[in-house]
């Protein structure tokens, strides 16, 4: 007759598997937990290297594709880190067509009504945003001339304006079908009260103009490209610290106004970025750390529009 286990023997194969299965669950817990502290990094590593290609790129281009003495970097030197680049992001630029026509006023173009517009006819408006701005020369009369004085050639000023419209092809204005841009007149609006005070003549350079804002706010990093509203570009940045080297060698962290005055040669970008979760295991070894890894990338840019760079 076959006999059966004992309850020792039973209570003593419990206790064997009792603890080889926790020592399995513990291994898992360890894993896992492992698993998701190496995503954590790497996707601060990502992080970290976009944030300073897309710096690394953004500012070596600063007043590129843009006439000297256009563009550049208008930075702040204290409180929350921020910079602001101006450049033509798409190298776009254009002749105008035909002469402009200045509207004291409201004017429909196509289906939309626009107030003091500035029209601007050109041969394509390809490379444009509608939330960018143009940057081009108009000829306006001297502040006292009387009303209605039709802008002299010697008043020649180059101007950035927004862009309140983009069309492909419509007749406005008495201007031969094409492409028009709709520029913000209202700047002109305020000095000169009637029409055609403003004029840009035919085969005037046309420039796309683009104005890329960073900001660090607490751990988000937020970027706003022309007239659209700031969005958040990288999550989990610890610092941001931006210094520039001026022709004498040295670095500040603002402009210097010494002669040759608000000139930067290179930018240097430090980004501290650290992991969105904690790691409790390194907060226990590490308390310095508060339980998060970092990862700081420097790097230097040298700016290709040294005599654009000023701080407007």
């Amino acid at each position: 007759m076959r006999r059966g286990f004992s309850m020792i023997e039973i209570l003593v194969a419990l206790v064997i598997m009792v603890v080889v299965s926790s020592s399995v669950l513990m291994v898992f817990q360890y894993q896992s937990r492992n698993a998701g502290t190496q995503r954590a990094v790497s996707e601060m590593n990502l992080m970290a290297k976009g944030t300073s290609e897309e710096f690394t790129r953004t500012l070596r281009m600063a007043g590129g594709m843009l006439p000297p003495g256009n563009g550049g970097l208008r930075v702040w030197g204290a409180g929350a880190e921020r910079v602001t680049v101006v450049l033509n992001r798409n190298g776009t630029v254009d002749t105008t067509r035909e002469a402009s026509f200045f509207v004291y006023g409201t004017l429909g173009v196509g289906p939309q009504t626009f107030t003091h517009p500035l029209i601007l006819p050109v041969r394509s408006v390809t490379g444009f945003t509608d939330k960018g701005y143009v940057l081009t020369t108009v000829r306006t009369p001297p502040k006292t001339f009387p009303v209605g004085t039709k802008p002299p050639p010697s008043r020649d000023t180059m101007i950035a304006l927004p862009i309140l419209g983009l069309f492909k092809s419509v007749s406005v204005a008495g201007i031969p079908t094409g492409a028009v841009i709709v520029a913000d007149g209202a700047h002109f609006a305020s000095v000169w009260k009637w029409t055609e005070s403003v004029r840009t003549d035919i085969n005037t350079f046309v420039y796309g103009i683009d104005s890329v804002r960073y900001r660090l706010m607490g751990d988000t990093l937020m970027r706003r490209v022309n007239r659209n509203d700031s969005a958040p570009y990288a999550l989990g940045v610890d610092s941001l610290r931006l210094q520039y080297q001026h022709p004498n060698g040295n670095w500040y962290d603002s402009l210097w106004g010494a002669a040759p005055a608000a000139q930067v040669e290179k930018v240097r970008i430090s980004v501290k970025v650290r992991t969105r979760r904690k790691d409790y295991t390194l907060a226990k070894t590490n308390p310095v750390s508060k339980g998060y890894h970092y990862q700081v990338i420097v790097n230097e840019v040298a700016l290709r529009n040294v005599e654009t760079l000023v701080n407007q």
